[in-house]
């Protein structure tokens, strides 16, 4: 194609705009999961080291859990800084569907995770030995990673409970 006249320039210009948009519309509901493997929730303690955050465990396949993070999508509208990390016990070939959930949620660019091993069990033992793999399930850590656990929805009260900060509720 030869780009040096009008008609080639005009063609070459809405081929890289159409480009741009599709790459922009890929990346706007891209996938966002990173694998989580045997030592990532380390990964994860590390990165907020001396802070507090929320860890939410979630699956597809979980109708609890859609409610808890359409409660979740909600109230991070109105807390952007709310420290939430998101793991989905489902495996990682399946990302498709949970991208569908967390764009349904607002929550599709928050931190997230996806079980990346066929040993789910070895993988649930890293975050808690006693987790049986029950969902949802809440995990908050204070400034020094003390863990407190919460097994089924989770509700305004416990969150109030659980962060030293403000938080503001729908």
């Amino acid at each position: 194609m030869e780009i040096n006249t009008p008609l080639g320039l005009n063609r070459f210009y809405r081929g890289i705009t159409l480009f741009f948009a599709i790459a922009m519309s890929q990346g706007a509901f891209g996938n966002n999961f990173r694998s989580f493997t045997f030592d990532s929730f380390s990964e994860i303690k590390a990165e907020y080291e001396g802070q507090e955050f929320l860890l939410g465990l979630w699956s597809v396949d979980c109708p609890p859990c859609l409610v808890e993070l359409s409660m979740m999508g909600e109230l991070l509208e109105l807390n952007p800084d709310l420290p939430f990390v998101l793991i989905s016990t489902d495996s990682i070939d399946t990302s498709e569907d949970a991208i569908e959930f967390l764009s349904d949620f607002n929550l599709a660019q928050r931190e997230s995770w996806m079980f990346a091993d066929s040993f789910v069990e070895r993988l649930r033992y890293t975050i808690d030995p006693s987790w049986y793999g029950e969902l949802p399930r809440s995990y908050f850590f204070d400034k020094d990673h003390n863990m407190q656990s919460h097994s089924g929805i989770m509700t305004k009260e416990l969150l109030q409970e659980w962060f030293v900060r403000e938080v503001n509720f729908p």
